[in-house]
């Protein structure tokens, strides 16, 4: 692992209880970046009200970019929970991914919650599958 993702601990401490709140449900969000470094999370509602799987709200995603676009940020990352496995992308996540961006996921299975990031690389965002690289995670 050379790429390292810094989420700011106020970040991280509200994006595990966003995830805790959502429960059953897993929870599902973006963070915003300036010059690289994460510098905000933006929680959002999963559309899929689903334990093992979530969508972000396309109205919600719109108006959220939105903001970013206009704070001179840039997506820095997508986060959801896993309500009871640990923090690997499943193969829903990889399917489903489609942005190239660390795809940050915060496992609920252990106490206290575990939060690591992967960047998911396709040759095309269509495709069912993907190569999974783990992005060390610095809290703080």
């Amino acid at each position: 692992m050379t790429e390292e993702l810094r989420i700011p601990k106020d970040v991280a401490d509200d994006m595990i209880v966003h995830c805790v709140r959502s429960r059953p449900n897993e929870a599902c969000g973006v963070l915003a970046a300036h010059e690289g470094s994460i510098v905000k999370g933006f929680d959002m509602s999963n559309a899929a009200a689903s334990p093992v799987r979530y969508a972000l709200d396309p109205k919600e995603q719109f108006e959220v970019y939105r903001k970013i676009e206009e704070s001179g940020w840039t997506l820095g990352g997508v986060y959801h929970s896993h309500t009871r496995t640990e923090a690997y992308p499943s193969p829903t996540d990889v399917r489903r991914a489609t942005e190239d961006v660390p795809y940050v996921i915060v496992s609920l299975a252990s106490e206290p919650p575990t939060i690591r990031a992967y960047r998911i690389s396709k040759d095309n965002w269509t495709d069912e599958d993907g190569e999974i690289t783990e992005i060390a995670v610095v809290v703080g």
